[in-house]
């Protein structure tokens, strides 16, 4: 069972991570997004960007997951 302050720790912990997720993607799409990098480099940004996106939707997958209450609270 997961206490109550660890849960807590880690929603934190998880919502941080996903924010760190969608900041990285949104840093490669600016550089995916500029005209004066080379169009090849341009399309592997943008790719990792949507890589991030996805870890981004894991991580909110695992937070849904503790906040239902898959571990009790004591």
């Amino acid at each position: 069972m997961l206490k109550n302050k660890n849960k807590e720790k880690l929603i934190r912990e998880f919502a941080l991570m996903k924010g760190f997720e969608k900041w990285a993607g949104d840093f490669y799409l600016k550089i995916a997004d500029n005209p004066k990098i080379e169009r090849e480099t341009r399309e592997v940004f943008r790719e990792i960007a949507e890589d991030e996106y996805h870890h981004a939707k894991i991580v909110q997958r695992v937070l849904n997951i503790i906040n239902n209450n898959l571990w009790k609270v004591e």
